[in-house]
């Protein structure tokens, strides 16, 4: 029996707003995991090949230089195509039983994955990988399975995150290992050998497990309270309190009180103020005392903008924060309302509440929206790079240039 290839694709179905203009889908953390590493998990498969967006082509080869992108869809071999708005989480079964000229698709028709053979892929391209080959035999599943808004990672999160944090190889924690440290609940506690708690941490494990990652480190008087995640390096300061369903991706520092919220990879919140039912970006920066409304004083669900030429959109939740994009920034006191998208590259610097929608590459004073001087963000990036040790490539600068909606 042959083997297929996983290839993971980003169909641009969906909107997203800021949380996908310099990613592709499959790459947005919806647990303690990128989509793209559950999948993997669930089909205990390595991804091999992928398909994106010609906008995204460069920056996925330059972080997979050993895999195809965007392959020609001509010649033999079989390949299992799945969608990278699938968390990987349900419906897992019926993707891995999935033989050749089978697809798995939810209740609407969108496909969730797809067995093919290499020659017939192209007709499931050129459809934007809505039409599949008409031999394709299909199993319907009765419920949503893709995600095609932000707030449906929130949605998902608890599910996800438990998932994740189930599966983890991270050794659970020993008594002795890190005296001084406060420790109640039930759930598994789950602390890297290499990490470091201080005195007087606690974890409260009542509601569901935590995991602290390698070179972690948790200072004192910092409350986790699982389920919660604390990605490999990232710092908690001294009465950070991080709430349930928080995940805290790789190289973060963090303060103040989280909640419920997604930060990925290098983000600093590190001073006091809310953050709570929210997404954040990489290499944000959250200026001390920045706080985020995440439910209106009428208890009614949020309303949404996720880009200046779509409507506003019910999310269904009365729980929603901001969601912010990549290399965002904001200065000391800034508030931000509930459902507030702010795209990448902005600097919000106002005085009283922040636009509920901040559009890519602005610099936002009490005088309005100014176009931000790319070179100077760009200089300034490399800057803050270098003092984690990281560097600004030709294509990341690049991707932010071409954001540039004043041009």
């Amino acid at each position: 029996m042959t083997t297929p290839t996983l290839i993971i694709y980003d169909d641009g179905q969906g909107r997203f707003g800021p949380l996908t203009q310099l990613r592709p889908v499959y790459e947005l953390r919806t647990g303690a995991l990128q989509t793209r590493r559950r999948i993997e998990r669930a089909l205990n498969k390595s991804t091999e090949a992928f398909w994106v967006p010609d906008r995204l082509v460069e920056s996925v080869r330059q972080e997979h230089p050993e895999s195809q992108v965007n392959l020609d869809p001509t010649g033999d071999g079989q390949y299992l195509w799945v969608n990278g708005r699938w968390a990987g989480t349900r419906f897992d079964q019926q993707v891995n039983q999935l033989q050749l000229g089978q697809a798995v698709v939810q209740a609407d028709g969108q496909v969730i994955a797809v067995h093919l053979k290499h020659q017939d892929a192209g007709e499931f391209i050129a459809g934007g990988f809505i039409t599949l080959p008409d031999s394709t035999r299909t199993v319907r599943v009765p419920d949503r399975a893709l995600i095609d808004r932000p707030w449906h990672l929130l949605d998902e999160l608890p599910a996800n995150l438990l998932a994740d944090l189930s599966a983890s190889d991270v050794p659970v924690f020993q008594p002795g290992e890190h005296p001084g440290v406060t420790v109640f609940g039930d759930h598994p506690i789950r602390i890297a050998q290499d990490a470091r708690l201080m005195p007087s941490v606690v974890i409260d494990a009542e509601y569901g497990p935590v995991v602290v990652k390698s070179g972690a480190v948790v200072n004192p008087l910092a409350v986790l309270q699982g389920p919660c995640y604390i990605g490999h390096g990232s710092v908690l300061v001294s009465h950070a309190s991080i709430r349930r369903h928080t995940v805290i991706g790789p190289h973060c520092k963090v303060g103040g009180e989280v909640a419920a919220s997604i930060l990925h990879s290098h983000t600093n919140k590190a001073h006091a103020g809310y953050l709570g039912d929210s997404l954040v970006g990489s290499w944000v920066n959250l200026g001390a005392d920045t706080n985020v409304s995440n439910l209106k004083n009428t208890y009614n669900t949020v309303r949404v903008q996720l880009d200046q030429d779509t409507p506003v959109e019910d999310t269904g939740r009365t729980f929603q924060g901001a969601i912010i994009g990549d290399y965002v920034r904001t200065a000391i006191g800034t508030r931000l309302s509930t459902g507030s998208v702010i795209h990448p590259g902005c600097m919000l610097a106002v005085t009283g509440w922040a636009p509920k929608l901040a559009t890519p590459l602005g610099f936002y004073t009490d005088a309005g929206r100014q176009p931000y001087d790319t070179d100077k963000l760009i200089a300034t990036l490399r800057t803050v790079m270098a003092r984690r040790d990281a560097s600004l490539t030709q294509v990341d600068e690049d991707m932010i240039r071409s954001l540039a909606v004043d041009k």
